[in-house]
């Protein structure tokens, strides 16, 4: 994602969107040239530290003066970000880098399967089809060498820049055969099929198909540090995370030299997201990001087919493009894809391997800019918020949530509570409590449609902010129930009721909608409404409580409406009340001794709490909301 340097509400809103994950930014002038790229562990901090102080050094001034767009790419790992900015500062040879910069790359741990008796090397280039066995890249050479000393030490591999030739006379044996670390194939003391054995299996380490036990290393290493041989065990630690370092998966760099465009699509209503990553000779050499606008129910296939065909009028096409989902329609784009390179072009996808790893790193840089897209001020919005919107089709993004909950004992003491999320956050300090008043038994159709009236309606009333989205705690009828009042007061807002399996969504017309357990907009939506459910029953509890003390003290000989009056004005609450002693009740509400200490005896102990009522479910003290006129005063 690209902002102008001279417009500073861009540049404030992308320094406060920008992912804090590893990655690669480039940094570019006011011609579009790339003038530096650099690499982080975190992104946010990194590109954030360029514009945040005076105090820079002179190179440092002038490539933020020089800087008028700033473009990023996310990684998986630091490590992917290392290789992936080397190969990206050989490719445009930025001004303002000077580390990387020289012929050098990454070494790479050969293995030469094609001698008669392979060694273990490092070299810098891969050169392929020359039988041998690559791994790597190593962005750590001191890690190469660890692994490489553990491999020759542990298998006896001969190690060295010289073919092997077992012609040479026993007394020219190496130091290493004598102390050990090697079979002596340069002497002829080992036959070729059995040291290619052994070679055999240090390729099989290195692929990964055999695990190497880094847990006994991991016990020699405490061993030796429990002997006090605290330098060899430092070394062990070394090269452990050395291992552990190889051993993670790289997806920037392939062992084949193939050549590939991965197109990773990120999606929502009104807009589309491509990034497109290019793999040349098996290298991840750059990227670009396609937005496009996206019409009311317009498939993504057919969008993807037609932004392919303006990209491609441009560009270099490979013989293989890696897309999900396929676009449309196939078979004419890929004959004339075909016609403008003169080779056959496929389309398909990687489910599994390192091309699947680097599909999915594109998907994810596309969801990165979408959600900065997506961000209406300089708040990253979540990406439950962005999830919904795209699942659920909804005309806007739902940086507001409302979700209204109804609460009663087998029909007596209804209440409802109404919470709020913005950005998928709960906001407590904008809950709501109800009681219910229009409604007698148990209709929470009923219910939920006299609270949707009297929210909005003052809403509406105060100018208030209205819910991007409401959601309704029930099925069919509760939604329904919801949208009428809504028509009726002429508000537009897209409604739906989270049934009891929580992963299905019902609208009030169409069909229901189910939503994969794992995914960010289920985990807003149950969050929300479980909040609503603990915060109407804690409610609904405390007014059944305070119904059972009333009806108690109605009960007692003396004590009318008028009395109770009294106590309530005096101590605000009959909770207060009982927490004070006969002679001051008596004192300020004005009783008798004797009535004072009935009413006081009557208030002690207080009424059980209902089961789901307890200690657990009472609401922190910020849970209390600000009341309105029309909504219930505690």
């Amino acid at each position: 994602m690209g902002i102008a340097r001279d417009d500073p509400a861009r540049l404030k809103k992308l320094l406060a969107t920008l992912p804090a994950r590893p990655g690669v930014y480039l940094m570019r002038n006011a011609s579009g040239e790339i003038v530096y790229v650099g690499k982080s562990r975190s992104l946010k901090n990194r590109v954030r530290s360029y514009f945040a102080g005076k105090r820079r050094d002179p190179k440092t001034a002038a490539l933020v003066e020089a800087v008028a767009d700033i473009e990023f790419i996310v990684t998986e790992t630091e490590v992917e970000a290392l290789i992936l900015e080397n190969n990206l500062i050989k490719r445009h040879r930025p001004r303002y880098n000077v580390m990387l910069k020289d012929s050098k790359t990454h070494p790479y741990l050969r293995v030469t399967m094609g001698e008669p008796f392979p060694r273990l090397e490092k070299v810098r280039r891969v050169v392929f089809g020359d039988g041998h066995a690559y791994f790597g890249p190593f962005p750590d050479e001191g890690g190469l060498k660890r692994i490489v000393d553990l491999l020759s030490r542990t298998l006896r591999l001969c190690v060295g820049k010289k073919v092997l030739r077992p012609d040479r006379p026993a007394s020219k044996a190496c130091l290493r055969y004598h102390l050990g670390y090697c079979q002596g194939a340069c002497i002829g003391a080992v036959r070729p099929e059995e040291y290619r054995k052994i070679a055999e299996q240090a390729v099989e380490i290195l692929s990964g198909r055999v695990p190497l036990d880094l847990a006994a290393l991991r016990a020699r290493m405490n061993e030796l540090a429990a002997a006090y041989r605290y330098e060899e065990a430092a070394e062990l630690r070394d090269t452990i995370m050395a291992l552990e370092s190889f051993f993670q998966a790289q997806k920037v760099e392939l062992s084949r030299p193939v050549d590939r465009d991965l197109w990773g699509v990120a999606e929502s209503p009104d807009r589309l997201v491509v990034s497109v990553f290019f793999v040349r000779g098996g290298k991840l050499l750059g990227h670009r990001v396609i937005e496009a606008e996206r019409e009311p129910g317009a498939a993504v296939r057919s969008l993807l087919g037609h932004l392919m065909m303006q990209f491609y009028e441009q560009n270099l096409i490979p013989p293989r493009i890696l897309v999900t989902p396929p676009p449309a329609p196939l078979a004419p784009l890929q004959d004339y894809l075909a016609g403008r390179c003169g080779h056959a072009v496929r389309f398909g996808t990687a489910r599994r391997g390192p091309l699947h790893r680097l599909l999915r790193m594109a998907s994810d840089n596309a969801r990165e800019v979408l959600r900065n897209l997506k961000s209406p001020g300089p708040t990253r919005v979540a990406e439950g918020v962005i999830d919904l919107e795209r699942r659920l089709n909804l005309p806007r993004l739902p940086m507001r949530i409302e979700c209204i909950d109804i609460s009663h004992l087998q029909g007596a003491d209804p209440v409802a509570s109404l919470v709020v999320a913005i950005n998928g956050e709960p906001r407590r300090s904008e809950y709501r409590l109800f009681h219910i008043k229009g409604v007698a038994g148990i209709d929470d159709p009923a219910a939920i449609a006299e609270v949707t009236r009297r929210r909005f309606a003052r809403q509406l009333r105060e100018d208030g902010p209205l819910a991007d989205l409401l959601i309704v705690d029930g099925g069919l009828a509760q939604a329904r129930a919801a949208q009428a009042e809504l028509t009726t007061l002429g508000v537009e807002r897209p409604i739906f009721g989270l049934a009891k399996r929580e992963e299905v969504l019902v609208p009030p017309e169409g069909e229901p909608i189910r939503l994969p357990h794992a995914s960010p907009a289920l985990r807003v939506l149950v969050r929300l409404r479980n909040e609503a459910h603990r915060f109407a029953n804690t409610f609904r509890a405390r007014t059944s409580a305070r119904r059972v003390m009333r009806s108690a003290l109605l009960n007692l000989p003396g004590v009318g409406p008028r009395t109770l009056q009294k106590i309530l004005s005096e101590f605000g609450s009959l909770e207060r009340a009982s927490q004070t002693t006969p002679e001051e009740l008596a004192r300020r509400a004005g009783l008798s001794a004797r009535l004072a200490d009935l009413v006081h005896a009557s208030l002690q102990p207080r009424s059980p709490k209902p089961p789901d009522a307890g200690p657990e479910h009472a609401p922190p003290a910020g849970d209390r909301p600000t009341r309105s006129d029309d909504e219930t005063n505690d």
